[in-house]
């Protein structure tokens, strides 16, 4: 593991990440910039701005408060030490890898100290991403009744891709926990890493339905926090725009990100935001919106994610 998290390719994807983020915000940047952009910063309110790192702060809670009550869903024990470590640490790793898979090593890791066997922290892992789904179906009504906001071009597109993205993830889960006998057949030993999530997700979670219903409450909170970003931010920014439209874009915006084929994101993320959230404010500032709005949404948790794996690692040598 030492190996692992010193690996120079860990330090070449975050400044890749780095770069692809900084270089496109600073495009966007360069484009908006103007004497109108300190005016418009003259109307900043510190009360919103505060606001806005206190949502981040209860999004990364109930982050860590969520996957506590997915482990106990599987008749384990994870401490707030681990589940920090956990959700933090995976956040910088997750951010050099395309879909931010590259912090699943990690946790399975932490997880294995905390003496949670590879199948558990798997099934904890997958049933991160599940219930984080779960929520969108819930959300849809409340975009419905908003629809208007989501009429634009670029808003259809990313409608569209989530539409058959989630869609086909939907299908797959569904094959994967009903088809395994199939599967087993097909692909053999290949195939143990999921029959063994079918037996932990129908054996465990089904067994402890309240406190899986926990997990996804504290999942539900989590994303709520974070879809304030853009609201917040923006009223933080002194721009006056419409609160629900700015959050149902962030919305959207939250959902397509998690899946986009860069490092964490990097680029597509700046570069969809200031496509998405441009008419809301004044051109002026919408460089310094979009590098505002990707601190809070990525490196605010970067950089507390650098300092946790830190942490975990000198824990680790005494």
């Amino acid at each position: 593991m030492k190996n692992e998290l010193s690996n120079k390719k860990l330090w070449q994807g975050i400044r890749l990440f780095l770069f692809l983020s900084l270089a496109t915000a600073a495009v966007v940047l360069f484009l908006t910039i103007s004497e109108d952009t300190i005016e418009q910063l003259k109307k900043i309110s510190p009360l919103f701005l505060a606001l806005t790192f206190l949502s981040a702060a209860l999004r990364f809670f109930f982050d860590i408060w969520r996957l506590r009550y997915i482990v106990e869903a599987l008749g384990k024990k994870l401490s707030w030490k681990g589940a920090f470590y956990f959700t933090m640490g995976g956040l910088p790793l997750g951010a050099i890898t395309p879909m931010q898979v590259g912090g699943v090593p990690f946790q399975i890791y932490v997880c294995k100290k905390e003496k949670i066997l590879a199948p558990e922290a798997f099934a904890s892992i997958f049933t991160r991403g599940l219930l984080s789904a779960m929520v969108l179906p819930l959300l849809l009504p409340f975009i419905y009744y908003y629809r208007q906001y989501v009429t634009s071009g670029i808003m259809s597109a990313i409608l569209k891709y989530l539409t058959i993205f989630y869609g086909i993830v939907a299908i797959l889960f569904l094959f994967l926990l009903t088809q395994t006998p199939w599967l087993k057949r097909k692909f053999g030993r290949k195939a143990n890493g999921i029959i063994m999530f079918k037996e932990v997700f129908t054996n465990e979670f089904m067994k402890r339905k309240l406190v899986f219903l926990k997990a996804y409450i504290t999942t539900f909170l989590s994303l709520t926090f974070y879809f304030l970003t853009a609201p917040l931010l923006i009223r933080g920014l002194g721009i006056e725009a419409p609160f629900f439209e700015a959050t149902i874009l962030q919305i959207i915006m939250t959902y397509a990100v998690n899946f986009m084929p860069t490092p964490g994101a990097s680029g597509f993320a700046e570069a969809g935001a200031a496509g998405v959230f441009g008419h809301l404010m004044p051109k002026s500032v919408l460089g310094v919106y979009v590098m505002s709005w990707r601190f809070f949404t990525g490196y605010l948790g970067i950089i507390v994610g650098i300092l946790a794996i830190s942490k975990f690692v000198t824990e680790k040598r005494r």
